[in-house]
């Protein structure tokens, strides 16, 4: 079983996966075993970026994404794979996410889809049009505090209502793993590195 599946591996997905699997070599804390499962379907993967900090100008999405897991894959306790999930059942420390081609288990879930449409079955997620997207026909969730759909579920991303740009999209996966260390640790709870702080 895995500590935490992420569902969506774009900007949200792939850092909100970063900072949970930053937890190995970290004083104090257990190693999360991190899955991420994509449909290599996002909207990314044609795009070119010229906004995005710490990225060259004009790299394209695909590349993007390319050194986003590149860098998650450094983690040894984080897993990538390709599916599609269509159904999560169970309750918070026991999901079940049911993909095209295999079953998955997880404690907690992360959904960052994007914002084309929301069908995955299972969840008491409500979809809702899109408030900051230029797009008309765009969905995102109504979600509780720090983006909670239900307990041991959140969203991330543009499916957390987010606007759709690299950096707040990947700010919204941060928060939704800071809040499921937090609510690990029953306590507001990031992890920051300083030197020394890695064991």
């Amino acid at each position: 079983m895995y500590d935490v599946a992420i569902i969506g591996g774009g900007p949200a997905g792939l850092s909100a996966a970063l900072t949970l699997a930053s937890t190995q070599g970290a004083k104090g804390w257990n190693p999360l075993h991190i899955l991420v499962i994509d449909n290599q379907k996002s909207d990314l993967l044609n795009a070119e970026l010229h906004n995005v900090p710490f990225l060259p100008k004009g790299i394209s999405g695909k590349e993007a994404l390319e050194k986003l897991s590149s860098q998650l894959l450094g983690y040894t306790n984080t897993q990538l794979t390709i599916d599609e999930i269509v159904k999560i059942s169970g309750e918070k420390g026991n999901f079940c996410l049911e993909g095209a081609h295999q079953k998955y288990e997880a404690k907690y879930v992360i959904i960052a889809t994007g914002a084309h449409g929301f069908s995955l079955q299972g969840t008491r997620a409500k979809a809702i049009p899109h408030a900051k997207m230029p797009r008309e026909g765009m969905v995102a969730l109504e979600l509780q505090e720090r983006n909670l759909i239900q307990e041991g579920i959140y969203a991330a991303g543009l499916l957390a209502g987010e606007t759709t740009m690299f950096a707040c999209a990947s700010g919204s996966g941060v928060e939704s793993a800071c809040a499921i260390l937090s609510d690990m640790q029953g306590k507001v709870t990031i992890i920051h590195d300083m030197p020394g702080s890695r064991a």
